[in-house]
């Protein structure tokens, strides 16, 4: 399936507004810069679902859910990003560009589709690592009010003091060092031996607007280690001007 140009997907993020969008599905009130209402992916009393119209940004404090606009569509008519662009852009009367996949562009949605895959590999194996490291770790994040539930909303991991710990797990499941040094989850050295980018880090994932991680943020544990934070590089899935979620700890 040939993919919609960034353009179209820009523009139609521009001129959509995710609160006419929201207000289609759930009933929404001002509340100062915000929109709240009741989160309609989980059963609530009290309204924690907001809605930030400059942003065009919402985000569940109950559940943790958030995304831009194309990504409410995704979740609640359960359906793909293709599909909720053209949705998205029937109800806002924008007519679809005609457009056929070259084979240079289906390589480059192919690599883009692995990256996301390895990404979201990376992701869970950092949550483990986190689920199993010593009271120290964990406390870090307790120490700065986190509660569990927040800490798993938001995809909180741990890249552990190995050298290729991470690289050395992805490998099993299939992917391969070239692909992980395209994402910027490894670092090859001058003398070719590949090692993994973050070690001893408390992981953030950055996320584009559907919710998919694209690249991740890492804060030292040890107070003399050296950078106190290190995010992943620009890679073909991830451009720092694009991203809207992460969190600094």
């Amino acid at each position: 399936m040939a993919l919609f140009p960034q353009p179209f997907i820009d523009d139609l993020k521009t001129h959509a507004d995710i609160v006419v969008v929201i207000q289609d599905y759930v009933s929404l009130k001002k509340a100062g810069a915000n929109y709240k209402g009741l989160c309609p992916f989980h059963a609530e009393k009290t309204p924690s679902f907001q809605v930030n119209r400059d942003k065009g940004f919402f985000y569940c404090y109950g559940c943790g859910v958030g995304g831009d606009v194309f990504k409410f569509l995704e979740l609640h008519e359960k359906i793909g990003f293709q599909d909720a662009v053209k949705l998205l852009a029937q109800r806002f009367g924008m007519p679809l560009p005609e457009m056929e996949a070259s084979d240079e562009q289906r390589a480059n949605t192919g690599e883009r589709e692995s990256l996301l895959k390895v990404h979201e590999a990376a992701s869970a194996w950092f949550r483990a690592q986190l689920a199993g490291a010593d009271a120290r770790i964990r406390n870090q994040l307790a120490d700065r009010g986190l509660a569990p539930a927040t800490i798993e909303a938001l995809g909180l991991g741990y890249a552990p003091l190995l050298r290729d710990g991470l690289r050395r797990h992805l490998l099993t499941q299939g992917f391969s060092d070239g692909l992980l040094i395209r994402g910027g989850l490894v670092v090859q050295r001058d003398d070719g031996s590949v090692v993994d980018r973050f070690r001893n880090r408390l992981m953030i994932p950055i996320c584009r607007g559907t919710g998919s991680v694209i690249a991740f943020g890492g804060r030292a544990v040890d107070a003399d280690q050296q950078a106190k934070y290190l995010n992943s590089p620009e890679t073909p899935i991830y451009v720092k001007s694009r991203a809207r979620c992460g969190r600094n700890l």
